[in-house]
């Protein structure tokens, strides 16, 4: 069944992210196929600790602008149109530096829904 999501019918709650960082999140996908999807609003200064992904991720920039520092390639600014994919593993921290909102896609990584 196709799904539709206009912005201004978003739902959003508030859900705890890697390094105890609480962000509003308006879930698209979740459970199913191994992957999952959701949007994220990030006020500007927010920044998640410095973490890594069991599975890929990609992280699409529909508002705002983010700072991604990884040991590969050191600070780089992603604005809204722009996106980044982080390799499994990858130690990466990331940081909103205007009101920013995300939408991130990734490999499903937690157990409780692969094993559904």
């Amino acid at each position: 069944m196709t799904r539709f999501f206009p912005k201004e019918t978003l739902s959003w709650e508030k859900a705890s992210v890697r390094g105890g960082t609480v962000m509003d999140k308006c879930t698209i996908w979740e459970g199913d196929y191994d992957t999952r999807s959701a949007f994220f609003r990030m006020p500007k200064g927010m920044r998640i600790p410095r973490h890594n992904h069991p599975k890929w991720v990609q992280v699409m920039v529909v508002e705002g602008e983010m700072e991604v520092e990884s040991d590969e390639a050191g600070k780089v600014r992603i604005g809204a149109g722009g996106c980044y994919f982080v390799e499994t593993g990858d130690t990466h921290l990331e940081t909103a530096t205007q009101d920013t909102i995300v939408l991130v896609t990734q490999g499903e990584d937690r157990p409780s829904f692969l094993n559904e």
